[in-house]
């Protein structure tokens, strides 16, 4: 069948793009377990070490709660595992391309004063140093990043399917909206760019 080529100049797609939070777990495990938990300087008190991450949906005016086991090096707690959970509410500055942390709050499995103290401080640590630094997290150079990526699998032709190749250029990826829904967080992303689609071969059903 002779080869047909369509060309779709101005394309704007919008796509709700849904993260389940087992994924998310995942990175966060990547990213935090192992972690040693310290004050800023160099050689500062090392309060504990983070053996074990777990998400799951965020009690009522949250957004996710991140389960967390901590060994203790303190030296009250030295030794001494602990669970607690970090709940986290978050707002999106779609203008800003960035993620807010608007509220947190730290639940310790013990009602300790001193122990509930010593929880929030790590997690302010914690927050600096791995989550964000001032609370927010800017998505813009990941963003660059990942259409740098889908730019140069276009430039080489990308097969979609046996005998239809897609090629060309995403000019801009945005995320309008991201809001969390049951056990995923839901992310509306805006592409605009220009596409060709190449149909070389033509399956018909029987």
């Amino acid at each position: 069948m002779q080869e047909k080529e369509n060309q779709f100049n101005g394309l704007n797609l919008q796509i709700p793009v849904k993260i389940t939070l087992t994924a998310l777990e995942k990175v966060l495990q990547e990213k935090l377990v192992g972690y040693q938990i310290q004050k800023e300087e160099a050689k500062g008190q090392q309060y504990g070490e983070i053996l074990a991450i777990h998400l799951s949906n965020g009690k009522p005016g949250f957004d996710v709660c991140i389960r967390q086991q901590v060994l203790m090096k303190t030296v009250l707690f030295k030794n001494k595992t602990i669970s607690f959970n970090f709940q986290l509410k978050f707002d999106f500055d779609e203008e800003q391309q960035e993620i807010i942390i608007k509220n947190y709050q730290v639940e310790g499995e013990q009602k300790a004063w001193l122990t509930n103290r010593l929880l929030k401080t790590m997690m302010t640590l914690l927050m600096k140093k791995k989550l964000s630094g001032n609370s927010k997290l800017f998505l813009t150079p990941k963003i660059s990043e990942f259409l740098q990526q889908i730019n140069q699998k276009l430039e080489n032709i990308i097969e979609v399917k046996k005998g239809v190749q897609l090629f060309g250029a995403i000019n801009d990826f945005k995320i309008q909206n991201l809001y969390f829904k049951e056990d995923a967080v839901v992310v509306l992303v805006k592409l605009e760019g220009n596409l060709a689609a190449e149909v070389s071969e033509i399956e018909l059903p029987n």
